[in-house]
């Protein structure tokens, strides 16, 4: 590899790793697994970075294989649960965020994996409808249900009344 590209992935390591690490976290709401999966991600886009650098979104591509593997993750906690019987609670008090990071990726573990993601990259990442279309295979359309009814489900893991504010009743 030449100077020049290992200078560039660099620099893409530099303005992505932080991103991964977060997107990671609220996908499987466990920090040292989501440190571990970002740098998978940003080692299996360092050994393709011929291909991957070509592309017109790199980053995209790298967040695409991350959620590959959270949910390898996924699956592997689901497995885990169902043969140990560890309990959510047991996974949170082992990692200790912020409490309200602990209330917001526990919401979030409870929506399907396609609303999850969806919102993860709409609200954390910042991507676009048509963005987040392209980068998860889907319509617009999906999308958008996508993000409308993970945002109900979201709001009701929190207790939230969503007709209430539309009515000016909460804030």
């Amino acid at each position: 590899m030449a100077g020049s590209d290992i200078q560039a992935f660099d620099q893409f390591f530099g303005e992505t790793k932080r991103a991964l690490v977060g997107q990671a976290f609220l996908l499987t709401n466990d920090i040292e697994e989501a440190k571990d999966l970002a740098q998978e991600a940003l080692l299996r886009a360092w050994r393709e970075w011929d291909r991957v650098a070509t592309l017109d979104d790199p980053k995209a591509w790298t967040r695409r294989v991350l959620h590959n593997l959270a949910v390898g993750h996924w699956r592997w906690a689901q497995r885990r649960q169902r043969h140990l019987r560890i309990v959510a609670e047991d996974v949170l008090a082992a990692v200790s965020p912020d409490p309200e990071a602990v209330d917001v990726a526990s919401a979030l573990k409870s929506l399907s994996p396609k609303h999850r993601q969806a919102l993860v990259l709409k609200a954390v990442v910042g991507l676009s409808t048509s963005e987040i279309a392209q980068e998860m295979g889907a319509s617009e359309g999906t999308v958008r249900v996508w993000l409308s009814r993970g945002r109900v489900e979201f709001a009701e893991a929190f207790g939230v009344d969503l007709e209430r504010t539309r009515e000016g009743g909460v804030r």
